[in-house]
């Protein structure tokens, strides 16, 4: 059984881990690596969420924990309308976003 502060050290780390994800896709979306419409950019933000959700929960952050799952919830529906399709390259591409 872990003790508090080994899961604290967990939580802790699934939030930079967010963090991280957050802060990487924005600067290749703003570097030009990325594109608004991209899947990687969309799921970079979703894993973001995901994991800064659970870590604002364990810290009971209600406030950043809304505010995390609603940034996840829009990167959903960024994935899906931006309509992704598996190209025949073998790699998804990108739809057009409106």
């Amino acid at each position: 059984m872990e003790s508090k502060f080994e899961m604290k050290i967990w939580m802790d780390l699934l939030g930079w881990l967010g963090a991280f994800c957050f802060l990487v896709s924005y600067g290749l979306l703003i570097g030009g690596k990325w594109k608004s419409n991209d899947l990687k950019y969309h799921l970079a933000n979703v894993l973001g969420a995901v994991l800064l959700c659970i870590n604002t929960w364990y810290d009971s952050s209600f406030p950043s924990v809304m505010i995390n799952a609603i940034w996840g919830l829009i990167a959903v529906y960024g994935i899906k309308k931006s309509n992704f399709e598996y190209t025949k390259k073998g790699r998804f591409g990108t739809g057009n976003v409106e």
